[in-house]
């Protein structure tokens, strides 16, 4: 049935959104309280965390897009009312990610070299390996947990991971606290105890997920299954390796992860360039980015709702249902960073006001007079933002994977290489050179997912087994 209202429209959304909002809003708020409370530290710590936060993400996003991806499944296999596929895929991505570990503690060991390699000076170099080391067991839980959230996204139970991440944001902001400072008993530890709490809080997040996951499958409240088996032969039947089911799985996988790479990567190298500009200009990035993630990520758990809604809808031959769930997420985004753009455009100096908190008054305003400029920055692009994030969500829903990989590697590498180039020939550098260049990036993605939308070409394509589509759709 395709006969439906737009209140019906925003209904669906906004009960599979805005508990992804808030599970992603507080995953901002867990990187808000790292950079504030390191701020509160020490300039170094807070330019520290920047570089090294920017190459966590960086290394993590690849194996966490691939094992991510099982959201899309999960959403088309149950659209075709295949549950054991759906809990079978989320399996695969399981092995994935524990297959993928080993990379990341080797990364984790070397990476005082490419700190080094970038210029940065020997004390931010050893501040930035202690820092990036200690995320190395939360980048490990982190891609664990991605094929995890997947299972809860994409079969519309994302109150789930709202609690998971309540309780994990709780614990970092606590260990935080503890652990950078040397409160609760804890040594002080500075940048390498904000690390630590990281990692321990989205290692019990991961548990959490886990726990969930298999509680729901020994009751069965994913579905019914084709066959009415018993609960041990249900979970023999998850918990085996399938190669054809992996291998589908990262042949569309690979392209949204890569494409995650290629924009963290692109985004690393900016943060690299800026940490060579000196402690001031770095920090003022650091609380800047701490800032736009309570605008950006939110609209992440928007882009992944809409991206499950479309999947559910195309493989149930629904595409009209699907677009017009499309246009209200746009609304809903168009709002949402709106009125951040609002805030901090108009408002800067409220908003620079929550560093100020718990700081030396004279250091606060030392730092102001670079920070306000980046906040207007954000205000101008944060739009543009939402609409890229909703269509990237909703061609990656598809399985249009690979020209979201296009996309980001054409304007990611293609403004940063250019940037670069200014740089070197006509000698254009400096904060505000950046922050530019990431504007025009945004824009650029934005231009380049609205047109491929409204192409269509992301209407035709699907991820699970075309022979399901045809008998269930």
């Amino acid at each position: 049935m395709e006969n439906r209202s737009r209140t019906q429209d925003f209904k669906e959304l906004l009960s599979t959104a805005w508990p992804l909002m808030l599970s992603t809003g507080l995953f901002s708020i867990t990187l808000f309280v790292d950079r504030l409370f390191l701020f509160q530290y020490s300039d170094a710590a807070a330019a520290a965390a920047m570089s090294a936060g920017t190459l966590f993400w960086s290394v993590t996003c690849l194996p966490a897009g691939i094992c991510g991806y099982t959201s899309t499944f999960v959403a088309q296999y149950l659209g075709v009312r295949r549950v054991d596929r759906a809990m079978h895929v989320v399996w695969q991505g399981c092995l994935l990610a524990i297959a993928m570990m080993p990379i990341l503690v080797l990364l984790g060991l070397y990476s005082h070299r490419l700190f080094v390699a970038f210029g940065h000076p020997p004390e931010l170099a050893k501040s930035e390996y202690d820092f990036f080391l200690g995320l190395v067991p939360g980048a490990c839980a982190t891609i664990l947990s991605s094929a995890l959230v997947g299972l809860f996204a994409g079969s519309g139970r994302p109150l789930v991971l709202l609690y998971c991440d309540a309780i994990a944001t709780a614990t970092n902001a606590v260990l935080d606290y503890g652990m950078i400072f040397g409160n609760l008993g804890f040594p002080e530890w500075g940048v390498a105890g904000a690390a630590l709490a990281s990692s321990l809080s989205l290692s019990l997040k991961c548990v959490l997920l886990a726990g969930f996951a298999l509680w729901y499958l020994k009751t069965n409240r994913f579905g019914v299954w084709p066959k009415h088996a018993g609960v041990m032969n249900r979970f023999q039947n998850v918990f085996r390796w399938d190669f054809p089911l992996m291998r589908r799985l990262i042949r569309f996988g690979w392209p949204a992860g890569v494409s995650v790479v290629a924009e963290a990567w692109s985004f690393a190298i900016i943060m690299m360039i800026v940490g060579n500009l000196g402690e001031r200009p770095a920090a003022a990035t650091t609380l800047a980015l701490g800032v736009n993630v309570l605008a950006f990520i939110p609209l992440m758990g928007l882009g992944i709702a809409v991206g499950v809604l479309v999947g559910k809808y195309l493989v149930q031959s629904q595409l009209k249902t699907a677009q017009r769930l499309i246009e209200a997420a746009l609304i809903v985004g168009l709002i949402y960073s709106g009125a951040f753009a609002v805030l901090y455009g108009v408002f800067p100096e409220q908003v620079m006001s929550i560093y100020a908190i718990g700081n030396d008054p004279a250091r606060f305003e030392a730092i102001k007079p670079e920070l306000k400029p980046l906040l207007y920055f954000i205000a101008a692009y944060c739009v543009f933002d939402s609409v890229q994030v909703i269509f990237s969500g909703v061609l990656k829903g598809a399985g249009d994977t690979l020209f979201v990989l296009m996309g980001h590697a054409i304007a990611g590498f293609g403004t940063v290489g250019l940037a670069v180039l200014g740089q070197k020939i006509f000698g254009w550098d400096g904060l505000y050179y950046w922050w530019g260049v990431i504007s025009v990036w945004v824009i650029v993605l934005a231009i380049f997912f609205t047109a491929r939308y409204l192409h269509g070409g992301w209407k035709t394509k699907r991820v699970i087994e075309p022979d399901l589509v045809s008998c269930d759709a």
